[in-house]
């Protein structure tokens, strides 16, 4: 016997065209719908914000050359040598404004190396206005009219490498060894702001390099300008677009990291990284008495003004009147400075 195909049994029935149709329709349909589901369209990209994007860019190299330079393997102390003669200090007036020229905004001081920017005579607005909900009651007001004459000021903190030439001369000794700040001397932090710094040494730099440390109001006013804007930046909240603050990296990062955060007159860093020692000693109630033109703060005191943010100080401490205070001949690891040349 042989086998038979099943399909030997089966009656084969017409099938209506319509029907054909009809079926094809549905099976196009079932695929789409399949397809869809799997592959969904894709939606059309939003147009990239170019400076957003080169703003993270930035501020992701900052961090990660300060995470590496942070875990690199600190370098040895030097041997010892005996110190070169001191290097004469700077004692003539920086580029005094030429007569019936344009002054230039910005140069350099021969003895640090450093750019200086340069603040023209003229009022501004100093302290805070009841309406800045972050300000402190009382020690930052009454926001008042000052006026001062015309001064350069470093665009930028004193780093590690510039204080360390003054210590190679003899004339600055820094207050830490190696065991307690290995950055200082570690290549990879020679552009980081210097710390761990008296106000008495802050002051014997400023002072080689033919300056001084500026006053409260000429940190003020190179930060904010004539209009009493809250931010060395203008109005913006402060972010880690603008300055190192708030813990956000974690530790110093290279002076002028933040060129969004640039001041008024061209300063960098003034609203963080490291809080800067001032000349002025510390009153809360100053600013109800001060004199109206070139203030040079109370005549005695315990501790001195420190302004500016560091980078472990939540955001509100980067507004240009925020005040801060400590005894002067103690160092820390968030104290820093820049000067000014009259």
């Amino acid at each position: 016997m042989h086998d038979r195909a099943p399909s030997d049994n089966l009656t084969r029935l017409p099938i209506d065209p319509l029907a054909r149709k009809l079926a094809g329709s549905l099976l196009l349909l079932f695929l789409l719908t399949s397809s869809a589901a799997c592959f969904p369209l894709s939606q059309p990209a939003p147009t990239p914000d170019m400076g957003a994007m080169a703003t993270q860019l930035w501020i992701e190299i900052s961090v990660s050359n300060t995470l590496e330079a942070s875990q690199a393997t600190a370098t040895p102390l030097p041997t010892e040598t005996p110190l070169p003669t001191p290097v004469p200090l700077w004692a003539s007036t920086p580029l005094a404004p030429p007569a019936g020229a344009a002054i230039p905004s910005s140069a350099s001081n021969p003895v640090s190396g450093v750019e200086i920017v340069y603040v023209p005579a003229g009022e501004f607005l100093m302290g805070s206005a009841e309406s800045d909900s972050n300000r402190e009651p009382g020690s930052e007001e009454p926001q008042h009219t000052v006026f001062l004459g015309p001064y350069w000021i470093t665009r930028t903190q004193v780093t590690n490498a510039m204080f360390a030439a003054c210590v190679s001369t003899g004339v600055c000794t820094y207050s830490v060894g190696h065991d307690r700040n290995p950055n200082y001397l570690n290549p990879l932090f020679a552009e980081h702001p210097v710390v761990y710094i008296s106000w008495h040494m802050a002051q014997t730099y400023c002072e080689w390099t033919g300056g001084r440390l500026p006053t409260e109001a000429e940190w003020e006013k190179a930060a904010r300008g004539p209009d009493g804007q809250r931010f060395p930046w203008g109005e913006d909240m402060a972010r880690i677009k603008f300055v190192n603050a708030n813990n956000e990296i974690g530790n110093t990062t290279a002076v002028g990291t933040f060129p969004y955060g640039i001041s008024y007159y061209g300063a960098l860093d003034m609203g963080g990284n490291v809080r800067e020692w001032v000349a002025d000693w510390y009153d809360p109630d100053y600013f109800n008495h001060s004199p109206a033109a070139n203030p040079l703060g109370p005549e005695t005191g315990e501790k001195k003004v420190l302004k500016g943010a560091s980078y472990r100080d939540p955001w509100r401490y980067s507004r240009a009147a925020n005040r801060l205070a400590h005894e002067p001949a103690s160092p820390g690891d968030v104290r820093g400075f820049r000067c000014v040349y009259p």
